[in-house]
């Protein structure tokens, strides 16, 4: 049996700028059980492929088509569909992903013939397995299937995610080039818990995983970075920092083996605050970056938010990682609710404090968050395209939505250039823009 895996293209300013690109660690998951189980797989990565997927389809002559995605990518997961039925009309198509396992619904797509809501490696390939053998596949954990009542889904039920073996990265060193964050390139991608046990309202990975926080037992994480390629390596959990207890554990793990790495991790404001002995051990451990919801600059829109932090915690937390060399990444969100100078605030707050990178989204309503729930009717789109942070789909409160535009695109550039004049994106050349504006074009026809 012969498998195409597909991560859908994405082309918006962060993919075509390639400023941050990961590489498809959820590929990467199922080709590992694939090929313990005899599958032939074979990745086809969107984000980085120039080829039509077309003519991938035609060469590979697949049996099934296994792609994900996530919610912006809906329009394009449907046109994968389409191609590949239209190429290969016998193949089977599966669906999968994180917003398969909140949203299945919508990706109900003429020519999808399964949806996975589940992570379990061990469920996909006992599907194609079924598959492989004529047969009709079990009730499996999460799995959704047509029927003649229409679509129907098995009961979702989360899986012990230290059953998932350890991602093939064969690839990896191919595609190399093009996975940074920021000022670190080549990285690599690390996953060592799912979901987050805390309840900001706007969240969507608290959803995940049925809701559940599960970290991976540390033998297993500490196996695979001992075998990851690269100097760098994300850790893409919701929140890396949460138990003390652990991270002094993986701190411990990391000097018996003797690995070099850098890291980069998300982090919430209160653990580092909290922590100054255990932040200056990771420091001196590698970790080079944290991205911090530091998500407003004043106290009321973080109570709102249920955010469970505070404006003085936040300012201890920058103050502490700038003492101590490290890049303190404030993730910062846009309120539909700003005023003129809720905008000027934001930009006040980084330009005080010693912070060289600072992120504004514009706060989103996701699918399958209380925040989506209780200002669902007043959403101005139902095209999930536009809900990649940097899109409008929530009426201003204080401005017209033109002006809110300008003004946020004002502030990101007024932040870009206040990064770039305090020594960040250092990456960004005259060079580098030319080539990646070269490679976006090339990768704006393989969507055929």
């Amino acid at each position: 049996m012969r498998v195409l895996l597909v991560r859908p293209r994405v082309l918006n300013a962060m993919t075509v700028f390639g400023a941050i690109v990961c590489e498809p660690l959820e590929l990467e998951y199922l080709a590992a059980g694939c090929r313990k189980a005899g599958i032939e797989a074979v990745l086809y990565d969107g984000v980085t492929e120039y080829r039509p997927f077309s003519k991938v389809v035609k060469a590979v002559r697949p049996d099934v088509v296994a792609l994900t995605g996530y919610l912006t990518q809906e329009r394009e997961m449907a046109a994968y569909v389409r191609l590949a039925k239209k190429v290969c009309p016998r193949c089977r198509v599966i669906l999968g992903g994180v917003h398969a396992q909140l949203c299945w619904e919508r990706l109900t797509f003429p020519g999808v013939d399964y949806i996975c809501r589940g992570e379990s490696v061990d469920d996909f390939v006992t599907l194609l397995q079924s598959l492989d053998r004529g047969g009709e596949p079990p009730e499996l954990p999460g799995l959704c299937r047509p029927t003649e009542w229409g679509w129907q889904s098995a009961p979702y039920v989360p899986c012990d995610i230290n059953d998932l073996p350890p991602p093939d990265r064969s690839s990896w060193k191919e595609k190399a080039r093009w996975y940074r964050y920021t000022d670190f390139s080549p990285i690599s991608t690390v996953k060592t818990a799912v979901s987050c046990p805390f309840s900001c309202t706007f969240c969507y990975g608290r959803n995940l995983h049925g809701g559940v926080y599960q970290a991976r037992d540390l033998s297993s994480v500490l196996d695979e970075l001992e075998a990851v390629p690269g100097e760098t390596v994300f850790l893409v959990d919701s929140d890396f920092l949460i138990e003390e207890e652990r991270v002094r554990a993986f701190l411990a793990g990391l000097e018996a083996r003797g690995i070099r790495k850098k890291f980069i991790c998300y982090a919430r404001a209160d653990f580092i605050s909290g922590h100054p002995a255990l932040m200056e051990e990771l420091c001196k451990a590698g970790f080079v970056m944290f991205l911090v919801g530091i998500e407003a600059a004043q106290d009321g829109r973080l109570d709102r938010w249920n955010k469970g932090t505070s404006t003085a915690v936040n300012d201890t937390c920058v103050e502490l990682l700038h003492r101590l060399g490290a890049e303190c990444v404030a993730l910062t969100i846009a309120d539909p609710s700003f005023t003129k100078a809720d905008f000027r605030a934001l930009y006040r707050w980084a330009k005080t404090r010693p912070v060289r990178c600072v992120s504004v989204q514009v706060l989103t309503p996701l699918p399958a968050t209380p925040f989506y729930e209780a200002r669902r009717k007043d959403l101005l789109t139902d095209d999930f395209r536009k809900f990649d942070l940097a899109h409008l789909v929530l009426e201003p409160a204080h401005m017209s939505k033109t002006a809110f535009r300008l003004r946020y695109a004002w502030l990101l550039v007024r932040l870009a250039l206040l990064g770039r004049a305090r020594g960040a994106y250092r990456f960004v050349t005259p060079g580098w823009v030319a080539r990646t504006l070269w490679k976006g074009l090339r990768r704006w026809g393989t969507l055929r």
